[in-house]
Order: C-alpha cells, then sequence, then structure tokens
C-alpha cells in the first residue's frame, strides 16, 4: 500500500508568513506506517520550490501585508490553473498513491478542501482522509463537498494505520475504528475516542527521510523535535489542551538523546529546535534531559519555550550548560485584567522575574505578546505595549488574535457575536479583514495594533538586541566547541560577501 501523507499549502499561496519547517505531526505518522511495512511519502506542499519562488519573512513587510496576502489566497483557490496545484496534481500522479491523508490548520482548511478535490478528480475512489487540530474539534467541515471520506480525531499515529490497513484489505465496516468520524447513508458518524499511546518511547522518530522534493528544504528545519505531548493549562486561547486530551505525555532522556544523535547523522545540524508548549512543565524531567544532553557530549544549541511560573536558577543553570541559547515566554498580555479573562494564571511580577533570572543565566530570553481579545480595551492593549518594551527582551514575538476552533476564545467570541456560530473556516477572514472585539473599533484596534507592531519590528532589527541574542550562541561554542564556531563565522563571511557582490553587481 502506499500512502502520500500532505501539509497544505498557506503561507505559500499567500506569499508571506512563517517560513516552513519539518512537519513534525505527519513525520510521526510516515514513519508509524513505514515501520509496518507501508510505503509512505511526506509531501510539504507548503516548501516554495518553484523557480524564483520564496515566502517573505520580513516581519514588518507580514505585518502590513496580512490583507493583501489573504486576498491572494482566496483567489488562489479559485485558480484551478495555479502553479501550485499543477504541482499537487503532479505530485499525486507521480506518486500514485492508495490512500492520501492531509493535516489541517484551521487557516489551511480551504487549500485542503482543494487538494481533496484534486484528489477526487485524480482518482474518485481514491480515499482521502483528513487530521490534525482542525477536523479534529470540527470534523464536520471535512465532508462538506464529498471529497473527504473519513476525518482521524485527535492523535493520529495508530488510527490511521489502522484504517489503510482495512483498506488494503478491502474492508468496508469501519464502526470498530476508534478517533474516527465518516459518512454513513447520508449521516456523520462519529466513532469513540481512541485512547492514548501512553508510553511515547515506542512512537518511532519523524521519518525526514521520506520527505518528497528534499533538495528545495533548508536542511536546518530538519533539527525540529518535541519532547512532551500535551499541557496541562487552561489558556482560553489555545487547544492544545484539549486535543492531548488534557493529558501530559513525557519521553525519556535517553529518547531524547537517540534522536538528537539521528538528526546530527543525518543532516550535520548542531541546532535544535524543541516544539513543545511548555519544555519545563516537569523540572526534574527537564534537567535530566538537560544533563543527558551534557553527559553525552553532543555538543548542539537549542532554543524552546515554557511558562513564567516554570523558570528557576537550578533549571536555568542545566539548561545553559546543556547548550540552550533561547528560552521564549507566553506572557500574551500585560493587562491583569486580560490575563485573568483568558485564564493564563500568570501576572506581571512572574513575567518579570522569570525573564530577569533567565537573562541572569545567560540564555538570550524572547516572549510571545497578543492583541485583539473579544473583551480587550485600548487600555488593556497599552499595559501590554508598556511590558513590552519594558522587559528588554532579545526577542519579541507580537500577534493578532484569531478565535480558533477549539478554544474558549472561539466560545467567547461566538457568545459576543463577533462570530458566527457556523461559521465557514474554508472563507473565513482573520484579521484584518475581519475584527474580533467588543469594546473597540476597528480603526483605533489597527492604529494601535500597527504602532505595536512597527516597534517590535524596530527593537528585533536593532543592531544592540541582535547582539545580545546572538552572543549566548558564540559563548557556547567558545567554550565547547570553537571549531564549529570557526566553520559558522567563515560562512558567515561568506555569506556576507556574496550579498556584497550581489550588491554591487559583482555578479
Amino acid at each position: 500500500m502506499r500512502a502520500l501523507l500532505i501539509r497544505p499549502p498557506y503561507s505559500r499561496l499567500k506569499k508571506t508568513g512563517q517560513a516552513p519547517y519539518f512537519p513534525l505531526g505527519i513525520g510521526y505518522i510516515a514513519a508509524t506506517l513505514e515501520k509496518a511495512g507501508i510505503t509512505a511519502a511526506i509531501y510539504h506542499a507548503e516548501n516554495p520550490r518553484l523557480p524564483e519562488e520564496r515566502i517573505i519573512e520580513d516581519e514588518e513587510a507580514v505585518f502590513y501585508q496580512r490583507s493583501a496576502s489573504q486576498k491572494r489566497y482566496f483567489e488562489a483557490l479559485d485558480n484551478d490553473s495555479h502553479p501550485i496545484w499543477e504541482e499537487v496534481r503532479q505530485t499525486i500522479r507521480d506518486f500514485k498513491p492508495d490512500i492520501v491523508g492531509i493535516s489541517v490548520l484551521t487557516v489551511e482548511v480551504g487549500s485542503a478542501l482543494k487538494i481533496s478535490e484534486i484528489c477526487k478528480k485524480y482518482n474518485p475512489s481514491l480515499p482521502v482522509v483528513w487530521g490534525g487540530v482542525h477536523p479534529t474539534f470540527n470534523p464536520g467541515d471535512a465532508f462538506v463537498n464529498g471529497t473527504v471520506d473519513f476525518v482521524v480525531r485527535g492523535e493520529g499515529e495508530e488510527t490511521f494505520l489502522e484504517l489503510c490497513r482495512k483498506i488494503e484489505k478491502g474492508e468496508k465496516d469501519f464502526s470498530g475504528t476508534h478517533g474516527v468520524s465518516f459518512v454513513k447513508e447520508g449521516k456523520i458518524v462519529h466513532n469513540p475516542p481512541r485512547a492514548l499511546i501512553e508510553d511515547v518511547d515506542t512512537i518511532p522518530f519523524p521519518a525526514s527521510n521520506l520527505i518528497l522534493y528534499p533538495e528545495s528544504f533548508d536542511y536546518k528545519s530538519m533539527g525540529s523535535m518535541i519532547a512532551s505531548r500535551g499541557c496541562p493549562w487552561r489558556c482560553a486561547f489555545c487547544s492544545s489542551r484539549l486535543f492531548w486530551e488534557k493529558k501530559l505525555r513525557l519521553r525519556s532522556p535517553e529518547n531524547i538523546i537517540e534522536e538528537i544523535k539521528a538528526i546530527k547523522q543525518k543532516y550535520g545540524v548542531n541546532y535544535i529546535m524543541f516544539w513543545d508548549d511548555s519544555f519545563s512543565v516537569s523540572k526534574k524531567v527537564a534537567i535530566r534531559y538537560c544533563k543527558q544532553i551534557v553527559e553525552s557530549g553532543l555538543n548542539i544549541t537549542w532554543r524552546t519555550a515554557t511558562r513564567a511560573d516554570l523558570v528557576d536558577d537550578e533549571l536555568l543553570y542545566w539548561m545553559k550548560r546543556a547548550g540552550c541559547v533561547k528560552l521564549e515566554i507566553g506572557v500574551e498580555t500585560g493587562s491583569p485584567r486580560m490575563q485573568k479573562l483568558i485564564k493564563k494564571d500568570v501576572d506581571n511580577e512572574l513575567v518579570r522575574r522569570a525573564c530577569s533570572m533567565i537573562k541572569k543565566s545567560g540564555i538570550a530570553v524572547g516572549a510571545f505578546f497578543m492583541a485583539g481579545f473579544p473583551e480587550e480595551t485600548l487600555d488593556d492593549m497599552e499595559q501590554t505595549f508598556a511590558l513590552m518594551k519594558d522587559l528588554n527582551l532579545e526577542e519579541v514575538a507580537f500577534n493578532i488574535v484569531d478565535p480558533m476552533p477549539g478554544s474558549d476564545l472561539l466560545t467567547s467570541a461566538v457568545s459576543l457575536g463577533l462570530v458566527d456560530a457556523g461559521a465557514d473556516w474554508s472563507r473565513f477572514r482573520f484579521w484584518p479583514d475581519r475584527h474580533f472585539m467588543a469594546h473597540v473599533p476597528p480603526e483605533a484596534f489597527n492604529q494601535k495594533a500597527k504602532e505595536m507592531g512597527a516597534w517590535v519590528y524596530k527593537h528585533n532589527n536593532d543592531f544592540s538586541t541582535k547582539f545580545r541574542k546572538l552572543k549566548s550562541r558564540v559563548w557556547f561554542y567558545i567554550r565547547h566547541d570553537p571549531k564549529t564556531l570557526a566553520i559558522k563565522t567563515a560562512q558567515y563571511i561568506g555569506r556576507r560577501m556574496r550579498v556584497r557582490k550581489l550588491k554591487t553587481g559583482g555578479y
């Protein structure tokens, strides 16, 4: 059996947004299929590979081009001859799948439906399966046009493998497959949820070797990992807690080290990104991770994120020793009133204390901020802006709130009349085309948001800020791996020389 796993394009169609990275979710599923003897491939359709194609990552350009980029996205959905859809068709023809799995975020519903249509035009009997965050909470959205056969809800490795086995055998009865939704006799059937995998160490490492068009990938993106599944906190804007059924599962330090070694051996990557919701959710386990990294002699640098109330000096000491060069904190808002409303369960004093400790440890500190909550006021935004400036961080990330399925925030937005209960997520328009605040007019919010965004861009690109962010990585290599530092310095000088030649017409 041949299974094609797809991440739909979004930023690529908009031409602005986040740079593509290795898709860990379908990477795990592909590895599970491969281990079971099924031929699998990963098609990351978000990854630019056409001549002269690129995604604008400049944060100032992205912020101010959101409206124009959304327009480009919807135009692409309506353009059957768009080159990216041609690429999708060609990929399907070349791989000749027996089943297609599509991992779908809410913003990707439109492009996921488009790919599903392309699959059915290629072969009407080709089984198409959706999985991921959006269909877990809104499985009905997959079945609106008759091009999707199944939805895998929640954790997908075992469920998708069971689907493949049943389809391979020609079975027609899926009533016993837990974690699946499907249409039967014109009605959507939701089977009982599947139990989570108890021992996450038993899940094979993401199968980066199965990526299609590897030549178009930045090898650095292969240094992506997660050390845990689940989040015990209740932030109103996030669906992670419910997606993982309020249960936290941690990998063993030995398993983490084994994967880091595999990544280094395959790609020569020395910089790892841990994408966990909160890396230090268990201080004891996080320190064990760090000690194991030190004892392994891997000499990697890495970054991750956590909460302000999960930081202390002992943890930071071991993170620093293990090569952590950047730690990001989810701050979200500087307004005590909003902190309570979004159930963040931290206050500004905790945030200041955490950032101070991280700076003292020598690790670069970043923070995530948001604005545009349904019940937020301009005064709340001003308090966030004041805290943002007061912390003087190495990097600030500023995002506009979008109410997403699976979050308490969407429930609040619906109750306030800001979002329709039966919203069409395939054509849903986010900020600045839509406004999700009950107490602030769109014009006033846009003005303040753009002021904050402009400050963030200037701050992040200030020379002193960039120098402070780089300093922790340089000191790590000086102490632990001077040879790598020399190589990286030579590579940087080479890149700068090439840029200078381009600017002066040297090529």
